[in-house]
């Protein structure tokens, strides 16, 4: 039985409108009408008896439940991850499912969705991704005890495309230890070279490297406690894991070293360990963009910042043990790094860095 309105819109003079308040299983909404007369009441009446009879329904649409889910998202979740599902359900999801009642979405319905992307050439992460908002939004309509089928057994067809990396390559890793310069004017000392080779020995995300402070640094070990996202917000991590430690290996307290007398002959005091040229937090857009010059003026293969993450990971993997990979470089233990993962051990750390040591020992010798 639908269910009933039980107050009317009332004329507020002092906002020139009339308006209506509901409120269904808890929540509460207001309707309003800017249209004077009898025609402006009936307006806001409607609006509320819509919302009231269809999306604060115990089946309502999939449109007003991937909008509260959104409202969700935004009051629990960091923005980064909040702008990526509105982008999944607005190019996607939302497409697809926008009118139909919870109650009648079948798994066809879902992995017709994932078909879509497939035609269009999406990539296999892409439709991941996809696949994953789905489910978030099915665990939020089940914390409601809403009538929606779980989108289970959903198939990523094995045609996908799998996206490309530009990792650099042995010439690229040296010539990365071996110039310094940029050229501007001439040739210019490059401010973020040691940031960039730090990257690369400990596979840290950009976002980690921006979050660096000198309280981080105890002796041989460094303390990755914050990242900066997409956003510029400040951040606990991308993951649970991204919280770690890592031993400094000599290559790494020597890029470190180089980067602190660097500051100090500029003159520059700053708690950051990789601060921009003024000495204040860097942002990860500005250390990019300063390695696309870099990068294409000395032929470094199209590499991101990110793919030197990649890069590390694809030069050490015959060498270090996916299980001690996975803890330096802040991988999930479901993250397909390269093997079974097991418990931490207390030397995990050291022996990681002594491992990815001796590799680029090997990849950078003359």
């Amino acid at each position: 039985m639908p269910k009933q309105r039980k107050n009317e819109a009332v004329w507020i003079e002092s906002r020139q409108r009339w308006q209506v308040n509901v409120q269904v299983d808890g929540r509460r909404k207001t309707f309003c009408s800017s249209t004077p007369g009898r025609k402006g009441k009936i307006e806001s009446e409607r609006k509320a008896d819509q919302w009231i009879n269809d999306g604060a329904s115990d089946d309502p649409r999939f449109e007003t439940l991937w909008g509260e889910f959104l409202v969700e998202l935004k009051r629990t979740t960091g923005t980064g991850n909040y702008e990526n599902h509105e982008s999944a359900g607005r190019l996607w999801i939302l497409p697809n499912l926008k009118l139909k009642r919870l109650s009648s979405i079948t798994l066809q319905d879902w992995q017709e969705i994932l078909t879509k992307m497939h035609e269009a050439g999406r990539s296999r992460k892409y439709m991941q991704g996809i696949r994953g908002a789905m489910t978030a939004c099915y665990n939020y309509a089940r914390k409601r005890r809403l009538p929606l089928e779980r989108p289970d057994y959903l198939v990523i067809p094995k045609s996908a495309p799998v996206g490309q990396r530009n990792i650099l390559q042995p010439g690229n890793l040296k010539r990365l230890f071996s110039i310094d310069w940029i050229e501007r004017y001439g040739k210019q000392p490059c401010f973020f070279i040691h940031a960039w080779r730090f990257l690369v020995l400990t596979g840290m995300r950009r976002g980690e490297l921006c979050g660096l402070r000198t309280e981080d640094r105890d002796g041989s070990v460094l303390y990755i406690r914050r990242a900066f996202n997409e956003q510029g917000e400040l951040t606990q991590g991308k993951t649970k894991n991204a919280q770690r430690y890592i031993v400094l290996s000599p290559r790494m307290e020597a890029v470190l070293y180089e980067q602190e007398t660097m500051l100090k002959k500029k003159g520059i005091i700053t708690p950051w360990l990789f601060p921009d040229e003024s000495g204040e937090c860097l942002s990860g857009i500005h250390l990019y963009k300063k390695w696309a010059t870099y990068r294409d003026q000395h032929d470094m293969n199209g590499c991101s910042l990110h793919e030197l993450r990649h890069t590390l990971i694809s030069a050490v993997k015959a060498d270090v043990p996916e299980a001690l990979l996975k803890t330096m470089v802040g991988h999930s233990k479901a993250m397909d790094t390269h093997g079974i993962y097991a418990h931490k051990l207390d030397d995990d750390a050291l022996r990681a860095s002594q491992l990815v040591s001796d590799v680029f020992d090997r990849l950078l010798s003359d």
